[in-house]
């Protein structure tokens, strides 16, 4: 079993996803995981209760991520990230875009 690079920490938004060891570039760091639901279903869930997990994958599909399950829902916005989103396989990973150090929230935009 591959030993996880992320711990789940306090940042100074509240929750976030900090690297326990070196990430490198272009690495993937975790799946953004959680059922997959229409998207117009996830603006009405939005609206209705607020949920704040969504990552919507294109105007017809959306992730709901409110899952303690899904780690990737810790990674925190940043106007100057250092991973960024991609879909692979109809997935949503997170993917280093510079070398994370150990400690370093990961961030993405």
């Amino acid at each position: 079993m591959r030993e996880r690079r992320y711990r789940i920490g306090r940042s100074a938004t509240g929750l976030g996803l900090f690297a326990t060891a070196p990430i490198a570039k272009g690495a993937l760091i975790v799946e953004y995981s959680g059922r997959r639901i229409p998207t117009h279903e996830a603006r009405v869930r939005e609206a209705r209760t607020g949920c704040r997990y969504m990552f919507e994958i294109d105007n017809r599909w959306t992730v709901d991520g409110s899952s303690r399950r899904n780690i990737g829902r810790y990674a925190n916005h940043a106007c100057r990230p250092n991973a960024d989103s991609i879909l692979a396989k109809g997935k949503v990973f997170l993917r280093a875009i510079k070398a994370i150090k150990p400690g370093e929230e990961i961030t993405y935009d």
